[in-house]
């Protein structure tokens, strides 16, 4: 018989990040999946767009069902049996080039995927160490997202152009074999926890949700549009790719930082820290002249900062609720801020030049920050 992986480990917490992860997986790749969709599996790009929309809209629904859930369910069969049909879903897409059957299966596998992730973040929110629990998510994040768009090229010459689902089908797969390697969470007695969530209070619960939506949402509009801006400066598209890959990197660095920290010196400092150089890094962006060193630079500091923000943010809804029901409505509203940054960037281009979004986006970015302020204080003077 197997010895199982203490969910509390260092082995446990990445086993567990990447079962987080694999509900929503595409959302790492989805130049990728977009690609595939529009080019060799036969649908156009706005049916492609619509596709992944639906999926993504799928995604929050599922969310959001696991937020009134994860009280009353056992959670290795809640997030067992919506990934198992998961898997099945991804593998059968590869029979499917109807453009309506394609989008309710998408929309169906959206779901299934939304209920497993919700699930995974509320348990990811009662281990012990929330901040190593969410850098370790977002660290898995960033390599499956390098490593499957580095990958799928090739497997799309070996297998075929519906090589994306195979990839889809493959994590939620593995994901299920990682989850059956793991312990069950220890019984602990989280009252003085509890009664800490209770006094913090749920109007400091909510600024800090506010607060999430604004920082992705800040951040996923500069994503969205950084190849553009580096094209519309002048630079070639193969210097911009090599640019944009290099310092994706660092993301890696960022989602590393609230593990090896914790806790430690305070999350209001780091957060503040890293708030400060995203908006730093919209400014600079928005250079009149914006050479590959301000462009690498810039990239840099956003590409360092988001994981790393990221996490505590959801280490802080984690500490706020130790049932783990605020960690699944932080999924829920990350997926909304991620959704509503490039929308919001498409909606403030003028004439090809970035200035207006960037600047707008260095606003969110402190609108982010002093919405947070208020709750971070107050569960910082609880925990000390």
């Amino acid at each position: 018989m197997l010895k199982k992986i203490s969910t509390e480990s260092a082995a446990g917490y990445f086993l567990f990040a990447f079962i987080a992860m694999a509900g929503l997986a595409y959302v790492n790749f989805l130049p990728g999946v977009v690609s595939a969709l529009a080019g060799g599996i036969g649908f156009d790009q706005t049916e492609a767009g619509q596709i992944v929309a639906v999926n993504l809209f799928g995604g929050l629904l599922g969310c959001t069902c696991a937020v009134f859930l994860v009280r009353r369910i056992n959670w290795k069969p809640a997030i067992i049996i919506p990934f198992a049909t998961l898997a099945l879903i991804d593998l059968s897409s590869v029979w499917v080039d109807d453009y309506s059957l394609m989008l309710g299966m998408r929309l169906l596998a959206g779901v299934l995927g939304g209920l497993g992730m919700g699930v995974a973040f509320s348990v990811l929110a009662r281990l012990n160490n929330p901040d190593r629990a969410f850098g370790a998510l977002l660290f898995v994040q960033f390599v499956i997202g390098a490593l499957v768009i580095y990958l799928l090229p090739l497997l799309e010459n070996m297998l075929s152009t519906f090589a994306v689902f195979y990839v889809m089908a493959g994590i939620v797969l593995l994901s299920l074999i990682f989850l059956m390697l793991l312990s069950d969470l220890p019984q602990r007695n989280r009252s003085a926890m509890q009664a800490m969530a209770l006094s913090v209070g749920w109007g400091n619960a909510l600024l800090l949700m506010l607060a999430i939506i604004f920082y992705l949402c800040a951040a996923n509009a500069i994503w969205a549009y950084v190849e553009l801006m580096g094209l519309g400066a002048g630079m070639d598209y193969k210097s911009v790719s090599s640019y944009i890959a290099m310092t994706g990197l660092l993301g890696l660095a960022g989602a590393m930082l609230p593990i090896l920290s914790g806790n430690k010196f305070g999350r209001f400092y780091w957060i503040a820290a890293g708030v400060a150089l995203s908006i730093v890094a919209a400014v600079m962006l928005s250079a009149s002249e914006l050479t590959p060193l301000i462009y690498i630079s810039a990239m840099a500091l956003l590409f360092f900062c988001w994981p790393a923000v990221n996490s505590y943010l959801l280490a802080i809804a984690a500490d706020f609720d130790s049932s783990g029901r605020l960690s699944s409505v932080a999924a829920v509203v990350s997926l909304v801020g991620l959704a509503a940054g490039p929308l919001m960037a498409s909606g403030l281009l003028d004439d090809g030049s970035f200035t207006t979004m960037l600047h707008a986006a260095a606003g969110i970015f402190l609108v982010s920050f002093l919405m947070l302020f208020r709750p971070v204080k107050a569960l910082e003077k609880q925990q000390s």
